[in-house]
């Protein structure tokens, strides 16, 4: 049995049957009560009848009016419900509605019972020698006669106690029914919370062991929130898949990457090793040097990946010029963009714009987008740079724009996320853009990258601007 069995079983299934329980007993109780006070009612006015023809008697001795009770014992007309029984000093019977007269020593106690009691009448019920339950009424005379000194009046129970009983019988049929009716649908709810626990257990357990293709089945028929909890892993199952292909995708790749500038330098450091000719020496160094220097960037990226996974990517922020930095990125790329055929267009604005930025990580942010620009540009194309000082808004974007193949509709939402390289990517560790976004993050601001395929790709980065560049 599971826990959530448990727990219903305890916490719900219990409490039912115990109020129920509490319940049926408060009916019980109630029930008789009711029936014995009714019947008890009933006794008593026959009583008060009698009483009433004595007191209408008038001035009668005695002798006279034990006549009378004698009469109207005699002649009860209730006698198939009730007996009247008369009695005397001693609490022996002495006369009877139906003419039986019982032992001497039947039934005296509630007499007894009666004369200690302040009550003018008193009630007791007991069993019969047969086990038949009885009740009985005595009241004491006023005026006792010579051979009379109460009045009791006696009727059974039985027919009571049946329909008590049946009362109870269909209560008791009520109170099982309830409790079915809270086991069944307790058991088709707690299977239905049960039934997909397990099965998302045995999901969230394969995909632990890396099997991130596996799915929680049919999840749209189970209830909103098991549905949307089942969705939710299955969702995740299906991110820690993309998540495992684009590392390994990022493993490949930046073996690739590695790969060639290593090849080049070894080729060309065997190359210098068996010549002595100045200009293929010149050439190779120059060449080595280059790769070195891409081994650099490239390891420095890592480095800065790395440190954006474990969330120590530090910066150190200051006062500066943002339209300097951004004159200085494309002073940089420059050659780089001329060797291309590809024309950097900047206009550089005449004022200050002080933003409060970490230098080197706002440098490495143009470098990168300057470089994507450039690696999907067009040859005798252009890249256009801008920056936009919203005044109102407080605020200062810098624009990148390129018009080479542009980005796939579909990849635009995710060249953003670390490793995602789109449909025709150049050569890369596709964590340049995920960089981007997470230092521009770290300072409070956005970046956005909007593109038309085959036409043109913008990417715009936007921060706060502080008031004053006084205390750079």
């Amino acid at each position: 049995m599971n826990s959530i069995t448990k727990r219903w079983i305890r916490g719900s299934l219990l409490i039912i049957i115990a109020l129920l329980v509490i319940a049926e007993s408060i009916l019980v109780i109630s029930l008789k009560n009711s029936y014995h006070l009714a019947v008890e009612n009933a006794l008593i006015n026959r009583l008060n009848t009698i009483n009433a023809t004595l007191r209408a008697s008038g001035k009668m001795i005695s002798s006279e009016k034990e006549r009378l009770l004698f009469n109207i014992t005699s002649e009860f007309g209730e006698k198939d419900k009730f007996e009247l029984m008369l009695i005397d000093g001693s609490g022996l019977v002495v006369a009877t509605s139906s003419g039986f007269r019982p032992s001497d020593n039947q039934h005296t106690e509630d007499f007894n019972l009666a004369i200690n009691s302040n009550e003018e009448f008193h009630t007791q019920t007991y069993s019969s020698k047969i086990r038949e339950k009885i009740m009985s009424v005595t009241y004491l005379l006023n005026e006792p006669t010579e051979d009379i000194y109460a009045v009791r009046i006696i009727t059974s129970l039985t027919r009571v106690e049946e329909e008590i009983n049946i009362i109870m019988g269909f209560s008791l049929l009520a109170v099982a029914a309830v409790i079915a009716f809270s086991m069944i649908s307790g058991y088709f709810f707690v299977r239905s919370i049960v039934s997909p626990i397990h099965l998302i257990k045995e999901t969230a357990y394969k995909i632990s062991k890396g099997e991130f293709d596996a799915r929680i089945p049919n999840n749209k028929k189970y209830d909103q929130e098991i549905g949307e909890l089942c969705s939710t892993i299955n969702n995740m199952a299906q991110e820690l898949g993309r998540s495992d292909e684009l590392k390994n995708e990022f493993i490949s790749s930046v073996s690739h990457e590695l790969r060639t500038p290593l090849t080049a330098i070894k080729g060309w450091a065997e190359t210098m090793n068996t010549t002595d000719n100045v200009q293929t020496l010149q050439k190779g160094t120059q060449i080595i040097l280059g790769e070195t220097d891409r081994l650099s960037a490239m390891v420095e990226n890592l480095l800065d990946f790395s440190r954006l996974q474990n969330a120590t990517l530090s910066l150190t922020k200051e006062k500066l010029d943002l339209v300097a930095e951004v004159y200085e990125a494309v002073i940089m790329y420059a050659p780089q963009a001329e060797k291309k055929n590809v024309k950097i267009n900047f206009e550089e604005p005449d004022i200050f714009i002080p933003v409060l930025a970490d230098k080197g990580r706002i440098k490495q942010v143009m470098i990168n987008l300057l470089d994507n620009a450039l690696k999907y540009s067009y040859p005798n194309s252009d890249i256009d740079i801008n920056i936009f000082n919203n005044r109102q808004n407080g605020t200062v974007t810098v624009e990148v724009k390129d018009y080479g193949k542009g980005i796939h509709p579909e990849d635009i939402e995710k060249v953003k996320q670390k490793f995602y390289k789109g449909k025709g990517a150049k050569q890369g560790s596709g964590i340049g853009l995920a960089l981007v976004n997470e230092i521009i993050k770290q300072h409070g601001g956005s970046f956005n990258v909007e593109s038309e395929y085959t036409k043109y790709t913008k990417m715009s980065f936007t921060l706060k601007v502080v008031r004053t560049m006084k205390g750079k």
